[in-house]
Protein backbone atom coordinates (compact mmCIF):
# COMPACT_ATOMS: atom_id res chain seq x y z
CA UNK A 1 0.00 0.00 0.00
CA UNK A 2 1.50 3.48 -0.86
CA UNK A 3 1.51 6.01 1.88
CA UNK A 4 -0.72 8.84 1.54
CA UNK A 5 0.64 11.92 2.15
CA UNK A 6 -0.51 15.09 4.59
CA UNK A 7 -1.06 17.20 1.11
CA UNK A 8 -2.63 13.57 -0.19
CA UNK A 9 -4.66 13.22 2.50
CA UNK A 10 -5.99 17.18 2.79
CA UNK A 11 -7.03 17.39 -1.01
CA UNK A 12 -9.29 13.97 -0.43
CA UNK A 13 -10.41 15.09 2.77
CA UNK A 14 -11.70 18.50 1.05
CA UNK A 15 -12.70 17.34 -1.90
CA UNK A 16 -14.89 14.23 -1.24
CA UNK A 17 -18.14 15.24 0.77
CA UNK A 18 -21.20 13.77 1.50
CA UNK A 19 -23.97 16.67 1.32
CA UNK A 20 -27.49 15.49 2.99
CA UNK A 21 -30.18 15.88 5.41
CA UNK A 22 -28.56 17.42 8.84
CA UNK A 23 -29.42 15.07 11.27
CA UNK A 24 -27.23 13.10 13.93
CA UNK A 25 -27.73 9.19 12.61
CA UNK A 26 -24.50 9.33 10.37
CA UNK A 27 -21.98 10.74 13.29
CA UNK A 28 -23.38 8.65 15.69
CA UNK A 29 -23.59 5.38 13.86
CA UNK A 30 -19.79 6.32 12.89
CA UNK A 31 -19.05 6.65 16.57
CA UNK A 32 -20.83 3.42 17.22
CA UNK A 33 -18.54 1.98 15.06
CA UNK A 34 -15.23 3.20 16.00
CA UNK A 35 -16.17 1.86 19.99
CA UNK A 36 -17.73 5.70 20.75
CA UNK A 37 -14.72 7.41 21.32
CA UNK A 38 -17.07 10.70 22.45
CA UNK A 39 -18.27 9.04 25.87
CA UNK A 40 -14.21 8.55 26.69
CA UNK A 41 -14.09 12.58 27.18
CA UNK A 42 -14.94 14.91 29.73
CA UNK A 43 -16.23 17.35 27.52
CA UNK A 44 -17.13 20.89 27.53
CA UNK A 45 -19.73 21.61 24.95
CA UNK A 46 -19.85 25.32 23.89
CA UNK A 47 -22.76 27.04 21.62
CA UNK A 48 -24.11 30.11 20.48
CA UNK A 49 -24.18 33.24 17.73
CA UNK A 50 -20.98 35.25 18.73
CA UNK A 51 -18.29 34.65 21.46
CA UNK A 52 -17.82 30.74 21.63
CA UNK A 53 -14.57 30.32 19.92
CA UNK A 54 -13.06 33.22 22.23
CA UNK A 55 -14.80 31.84 25.53
CA UNK A 56 -13.48 28.10 24.23
CA UNK A 57 -9.80 29.36 23.88
CA UNK A 58 -10.37 31.10 27.80
CA UNK A 59 -11.28 28.36 28.60
CA UNK A 60 -8.89 25.84 27.26
CA UNK A 61 -5.92 28.71 29.06
CA UNK A 62 -7.20 28.07 32.24
CA UNK A 63 -7.26 24.07 32.21
CA UNK A 64 -4.11 23.98 30.58
CA UNK A 65 -2.44 26.77 33.29
CA UNK A 66 -4.16 24.44 35.60
CA UNK A 67 -2.07 21.41 34.48
CA UNK A 68 -5.01 19.42 33.38
CA UNK A 69 -4.73 17.50 30.30
CA UNK A 70 -7.31 19.72 27.90
CA UNK A 71 -7.58 19.75 24.25
CA UNK A 72 -10.02 21.90 22.53
CA UNK A 73 -12.17 21.43 18.98
CA UNK A 74 -12.71 24.89 17.50
CA UNK A 75 -14.33 25.45 14.14
CA UNK A 76 -13.37 26.77 11.25
CA UNK A 77 -9.54 27.36 10.91
CA UNK A 78 -7.33 30.37 9.89
CA UNK A 79 -4.63 28.88 8.15
CA UNK A 80 -4.19 24.87 8.49
CA UNK A 81 -7.18 22.89 9.34
CA UNK A 82 -4.63 21.36 12.27
CA UNK A 83 -5.68 24.73 14.01
CA UNK A 84 -8.73 23.16 14.99
CA UNK A 85 -7.43 20.30 16.95
CA UNK A 86 -5.49 22.14 19.59
CA UNK A 87 -2.85 20.45 22.07
CA UNK A 88 -1.29 21.70 25.27
CA UNK A 89 2.01 21.62 22.71
CA UNK A 90 0.45 23.27 19.81
CA UNK A 91 -1.56 21.21 16.78
CA UNK A 92 -2.06 17.86 15.76
CA UNK A 93 1.04 17.02 13.88
CA UNK A 94 0.56 15.86 10.19
CA UNK A 95 1.32 12.70 10.96
CA UNK A 96 -1.20 11.97 13.11
CA UNK A 97 -3.64 13.88 11.20
CA UNK A 98 -2.84 11.36 8.14
CA UNK A 99 -3.65 8.11 10.62
CA UNK A 100 -6.85 9.03 11.63
CA UNK A 101 -7.94 10.55 8.21
CA UNK A 102 -7.12 7.64 6.71
CA UNK A 103 -9.13 5.52 9.26
CA UNK A 104 -11.76 7.78 8.57
CA UNK A 105 -12.05 7.62 4.97
CA UNK A 106 -11.63 4.26 4.68
CA UNK A 107 -14.55 3.79 6.93
CA UNK A 108 -16.79 6.48 5.59
CA UNK A 109 -20.36 6.01 5.25
CA UNK A 110 -21.84 9.40 4.10
CA UNK A 111 -20.35 11.64 6.53
CA UNK A 112 -19.84 15.19 6.01
CA UNK A 113 -16.85 17.27 6.30
CA UNK A 114 -17.76 18.65 9.34
CA UNK A 115 -18.66 14.99 10.62
CA UNK A 116 -14.91 14.18 9.61
CA UNK A 117 -13.48 16.70 11.37
CA UNK A 118 -15.46 16.27 14.81
CA UNK A 119 -14.90 12.39 14.59
CA UNK A 120 -11.39 13.03 14.10
CA UNK A 121 -11.23 15.30 17.20
CA UNK A 122 -13.21 12.16 19.04
CA UNK A 123 -10.79 9.66 18.15
CA UNK A 124 -7.50 11.78 18.49
CA UNK A 125 -8.73 13.43 21.81
CA UNK A 126 -9.22 9.20 23.14
CA UNK A 127 -6.21 8.48 21.94
CA UNK A 128 -4.09 10.96 23.29
CA UNK A 129 -5.77 10.34 26.90
CA UNK A 130 -7.39 13.46 26.65
CA UNK A 131 -8.47 14.96 30.68
CA UNK A 132 -10.81 17.69 29.48
CA UNK A 133 -12.17 18.19 25.87
CA UNK A 134 -13.57 21.18 24.89
CA UNK A 135 -16.29 20.97 22.09
CA UNK A 136 -16.93 24.26 19.96
CA UNK A 137 -19.96 23.84 18.16
CA UNK A 138 -20.17 24.66 14.40
CA UNK A 139 -23.39 26.53 13.45
CA UNK A 140 -26.14 24.74 15.25
CA UNK A 141 -26.84 23.33 18.93
CA UNK A 142 -29.57 20.44 18.15
CA UNK A 143 -27.93 19.14 15.22
CA UNK A 144 -24.43 19.76 15.54
CA UNK A 145 -22.47 16.51 14.61
CA UNK A 146 -20.63 17.64 18.77
CA UNK A 147 -23.90 17.17 20.08
CA UNK A 148 -23.69 13.59 20.51
CA UNK A 149 -21.92 13.96 23.25
CA UNK A 150 -22.86 14.16 27.14
CA UNK A 151 -20.70 16.82 28.53
CA UNK A 152 -20.08 18.18 32.05
CA UNK A 153 -21.11 21.45 31.52
CA UNK A 154 -22.81 23.45 28.83
CA UNK A 155 -22.17 26.94 27.89
CA UNK A 156 -24.56 29.26 25.54
CA UNK A 157 -22.82 32.42 24.30
CA UNK A 158 -24.81 35.44 22.91
CA UNK A 159 -27.36 34.97 20.51
CA UNK A 160 -27.65 37.19 17.62
CA UNK A 161 -28.95 36.90 13.80
CA UNK A 162 -27.09 34.40 11.81
CA UNK A 163 -27.13 31.34 9.61
CA UNK A 164 -31.10 32.08 9.63
CA UNK A 165 -31.76 30.15 6.83
CA UNK A 166 -31.25 27.36 8.92
CA UNK A 167 -31.93 28.39 12.13
CA UNK A 168 -35.13 30.30 11.87
CA UNK A 169 -35.92 34.24 11.48
CA UNK A 170 -36.19 35.51 14.96
CA UNK A 171 -33.90 35.30 17.99
CA UNK A 172 -36.47 32.53 19.75
CA UNK A 173 -36.22 30.26 16.87
CA UNK A 174 -32.38 30.56 16.60
CA UNK A 175 -32.15 30.14 20.65
CA UNK A 176 -34.30 27.13 19.95
CA UNK A 177 -31.57 25.11 17.99
CA UNK A 178 -29.08 26.44 20.66
CA UNK A 179 -30.43 25.31 23.36
CA UNK A 180 -30.24 21.52 22.05
CA UNK A 181 -26.78 21.41 23.56
CA UNK A 182 -28.21 21.74 27.29
CA UNK A 183 -28.54 17.55 28.54
CA UNK A 184 -30.66 16.64 31.67
CA UNK A 185 -29.04 17.42 34.92
CA UNK A 186 -26.10 18.66 33.43
CA UNK A 187 -25.27 22.40 34.46
CA UNK A 188 -25.33 25.10 32.06
CA UNK A 189 -23.99 28.43 31.64
CA UNK A 190 -25.87 31.15 30.19
CA UNK A 191 -24.57 34.83 28.51
CA UNK A 192 -27.69 36.22 30.36
CA UNK A 193 -31.21 36.42 30.48
CA UNK A 194 -33.23 34.54 28.07
CA UNK A 195 -36.61 32.90 28.77
CA UNK A 196 -36.21 30.03 26.17
CA UNK A 197 -32.99 29.22 27.38
CA UNK A 198 -34.37 29.39 30.99
CA UNK A 199 -37.46 27.54 29.73
CA UNK A 200 -35.40 24.76 27.90
CA UNK A 201 -32.83 24.26 30.84
CA UNK A 202 -35.29 23.92 33.69
CA UNK A 203 -37.45 21.26 31.65
CA UNK A 204 -34.02 19.04 31.78
CA UNK A 205 -33.66 20.09 35.18
CA UNK A 206 -30.38 21.34 34.69
CA UNK A 207 -28.76 24.24 36.72
CA UNK A 208 -28.77 27.54 35.24
CA UNK A 209 -25.33 29.96 36.20
CA UNK A 210 -25.11 33.31 35.01
CA UNK A 211 -21.60 35.37 34.88
CA UNK A 212 -21.06 37.38 37.66
CA UNK A 213 -20.48 40.86 37.24
CA UNK A 214 -16.80 40.51 38.13
CA UNK A 215 -13.69 42.46 37.39
CA UNK A 216 -11.47 40.64 34.75
CA UNK A 217 -8.86 41.44 32.81
CA UNK A 218 -7.78 39.67 29.47
CA UNK A 219 -5.32 40.32 26.65
CA UNK A 220 -8.16 39.89 23.86
CA UNK A 221 -9.12 43.29 22.73
CA UNK A 222 -12.79 44.66 22.70
CA UNK A 223 -15.55 45.57 25.31
CA UNK A 224 -17.22 42.23 24.55
CA UNK A 225 -14.46 40.36 25.44
CA UNK A 226 -14.91 41.05 28.92
CA UNK A 227 -18.15 39.49 28.71
CA UNK A 228 -16.99 36.12 27.47
CA UNK A 229 -14.30 36.22 30.04
CA UNK A 230 -16.82 36.72 32.76
CA UNK A 231 -18.34 33.22 31.33
CA UNK A 232 -15.24 31.38 31.08
CA UNK A 233 -14.12 32.44 34.96
CA UNK A 234 -17.40 31.61 35.51
CA UNK A 235 -16.89 27.92 33.51
CA UNK A 236 -13.40 27.93 35.70
CA UNK A 237 -15.00 28.23 39.09
CA UNK A 238 -17.42 25.68 38.53
CA UNK A 239 -14.71 23.21 37.35
CA UNK A 240 -13.24 24.02 41.05
CA UNK A 241 -10.19 25.55 39.43
CA UNK A 242 -8.41 28.36 41.57
CA UNK A 243 -9.30 32.08 41.00
CA UNK A 244 -5.40 33.32 40.42
CA UNK A 245 -4.85 30.78 38.26
CA UNK A 246 -8.16 31.70 36.32
CA UNK A 247 -7.11 35.47 36.24
CA UNK A 248 -3.84 34.74 34.99
CA UNK A 249 -5.14 32.58 31.79
CA UNK A 250 -6.97 35.11 31.13
CA UNK A 251 -4.09 37.20 30.82
CA UNK A 252 -2.36 34.41 28.26
CA UNK A 253 -5.35 33.83 25.69
CA UNK A 254 -4.35 33.32 21.95
CA UNK A 255 -6.93 33.69 19.49
CA UNK A 256 -5.82 35.01 15.94
CA UNK A 257 -8.60 36.73 13.63
CA UNK A 258 -10.30 38.49 16.52
CA UNK A 259 -9.25 42.22 16.97
CA UNK A 260 -5.93 41.17 16.04
CA UNK A 261 -3.54 43.80 14.43
CA UNK A 262 -1.21 42.56 12.03
CA UNK A 263 0.65 45.69 11.51
CA UNK A 264 0.30 49.28 13.99
CA UNK A 265 -2.08 51.20 11.75
CA UNK A 266 -3.75 46.58 9.94
CA UNK A 267 -6.34 45.43 12.12
CA UNK A 268 -8.10 42.00 10.97
CA UNK A 269 -11.56 40.53 12.56
CA UNK A 270 -13.81 37.70 11.79
CA UNK A 271 -16.60 39.60 12.42
CA UNK A 272 -19.36 38.42 9.63
CA UNK A 273 -22.58 38.62 11.46
CA UNK A 274 -24.81 41.62 12.98
CA UNK A 275 -23.48 40.52 16.45
CA UNK A 276 -19.94 40.73 15.56
CA UNK A 277 -19.93 43.54 13.53
CA UNK A 278 -21.83 45.42 16.13
CA UNK A 279 -18.91 45.05 18.69
CA UNK A 280 -16.38 45.85 15.94
CA UNK A 281 -18.63 48.98 15.80
CA UNK A 282 -18.48 50.01 19.02
CA UNK A 283 -14.39 48.76 19.45
CA UNK A 284 -13.73 51.56 16.19
CA UNK A 285 -15.69 53.94 18.18
CA UNK A 286 -13.39 54.21 20.68
CA UNK A 287 -10.44 53.87 18.20
CA UNK A 288 -11.21 56.94 16.05
CA UNK A 289 -9.30 59.87 17.66
CA UNK A 290 -6.32 58.00 17.66
CA UNK A 291 -5.94 57.99 13.61
CA UNK A 292 -6.48 60.48 10.88
CA UNK A 293 -9.16 58.47 9.48
CA UNK A 294 -10.01 54.72 9.74
CA UNK A 295 -10.68 52.39 6.20
CA UNK A 296 -13.12 49.57 5.97
CA UNK A 297 -12.05 46.61 3.78
CA UNK A 298 -14.29 44.11 3.84
CA UNK A 299 -15.75 40.92 1.78
CA UNK A 300 -18.77 38.62 3.15
CA UNK A 301 -19.60 34.56 2.77
CA UNK A 302 -21.49 34.28 -0.37
CA UNK A 303 -24.71 34.36 0.22
CA UNK A 304 -24.29 37.55 2.16
CA UNK A 305 -25.45 40.94 1.14
CA UNK A 306 -23.91 44.54 1.34
CA UNK A 307 -26.87 45.47 3.60
CA UNK A 308 -25.49 43.74 6.36
CA UNK A 309 -22.62 45.98 6.76
CA UNK A 310 -23.79 49.23 5.60
CA UNK A 311 -26.81 48.60 7.93
CA UNK A 312 -24.29 48.62 11.23
CA UNK A 313 -21.66 51.31 9.76
CA UNK A 314 -24.24 53.89 8.66
CA UNK A 315 -21.81 56.70 9.30
CA UNK A 316 -19.33 55.10 6.51
CA UNK A 317 -19.18 56.80 2.96
CA UNK A 318 -16.33 55.59 0.73
CA UNK A 319 -16.11 51.50 1.27
CA UNK A 320 -13.01 49.15 0.01
CA UNK A 321 -14.36 45.34 -1.19
CA UNK A 322 -11.62 42.83 -0.62
CA UNK A 323 -10.62 40.76 -4.08
CA UNK A 324 -10.26 37.34 -2.04
CA UNK A 325 -9.71 34.09 -3.13
CA UNK A 326 -10.82 32.46 -0.35
CA UNK A 327 -12.96 29.91 0.16
CA UNK A 328 -16.88 30.97 -0.51
CA UNK A 329 -16.10 34.79 -0.48
CA UNK A 330 -18.60 37.04 -3.10
CA UNK A 331 -17.54 37.85 -6.27
CA UNK A 332 -15.66 41.58 -5.39
CA UNK A 333 -17.08 43.34 -8.66
CA UNK A 334 -20.44 42.30 -7.57
CA UNK A 335 -19.93 43.13 -3.73
CA UNK A 336 -18.92 46.64 -5.10
CA UNK A 337 -21.90 46.76 -7.48
CA UNK A 338 -23.83 46.10 -4.30
CA UNK A 339 -22.52 48.97 -1.82
CA UNK A 340 -23.19 51.58 -5.00
CA UNK A 341 -26.74 50.66 -5.71
CA UNK A 342 -27.04 51.56 -1.40
CA UNK A 343 -25.26 55.09 -2.77
CA UNK A 344 -21.78 54.38 -0.94
CA UNK A 345 -18.60 54.61 -3.00
CA UNK A 346 -16.78 50.66 -3.37
CA UNK A 347 -13.21 50.34 -4.77
CA UNK A 348 -12.02 47.23 -5.41
CA UNK A 349 -8.32 46.07 -3.12
CA UNK A 350 -6.27 42.78 -3.15
CA UNK A 351 -5.17 42.12 0.31
CA UNK A 352 -1.31 42.96 -0.85
CA UNK A 353 -2.73 46.60 -2.23
CA UNK A 354 -4.56 47.07 1.65
CA UNK A 355 -0.57 46.54 2.65
CA UNK A 356 0.81 48.84 0.53
CA UNK A 357 -2.04 51.70 1.45
CA UNK A 358 -1.42 51.15 4.65
CA UNK A 359 2.23 51.58 4.20
CA UNK A 360 1.43 54.96 2.51
CA UNK A 361 -0.89 55.84 4.83
CA UNK A 362 1.08 55.48 8.52
CA UNK A 363 -1.63 57.60 10.47
CA UNK A 364 -4.60 56.23 9.10
CA UNK A 365 -6.45 52.39 10.37
CA UNK A 366 -7.22 49.98 7.89
CA UNK A 367 -9.85 47.84 8.91
CA UNK A 368 -10.45 44.42 7.57
CA UNK A 369 -13.73 42.26 8.32
CA UNK A 370 -16.94 40.62 6.85
CA UNK A 371 -15.55 36.53 6.71
CA UNK A 372 -13.25 34.64 8.23
CA UNK A 373 -12.48 32.73 5.19
CA UNK A 374 -10.34 35.68 3.48
CA UNK A 375 -8.04 35.93 6.45
CA UNK A 376 -5.23 33.52 5.63
CA UNK A 377 -4.77 35.95 2.82
CA UNK A 378 -3.77 38.33 5.46
CA UNK A 379 -2.21 36.20 8.38
CA UNK A 380 0.03 34.81 5.98
CA UNK A 381 1.65 38.37 4.86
Amino acid sequence: MIQKTYEDILKEFFQTEYIGEYTLANIQRACDYFGNPQDSLKSIHIAGTNGKGSVSKMIFQILKRSGKKVWVYTSPHNIDIRERFETQTWLISESDFVIYVTQIMEYDEKLSYYERCTLLAFLYFRHIGCEYAIMEVGMWGRLDATNIITPILSIITSISYDHMEFLGNTLEEIAGEKWGIIKPWIPVILYGSNPTLETMANNQMSPIFFPKERRVITNLLGEHQISNARIAYEAGVLLWMRTEIIEEALLEVNHPGRLQYLRPNILIDWAHNEGGMKKLHIYLEWQKWKWDDIVYCFNLKSGKHAHLVLNIFTEVDSWYIVNSSGFRICDAQWLSDEVEKLWKNASILTPEEVFMKANKYPYSLFVVFGSLYMMREFLEK
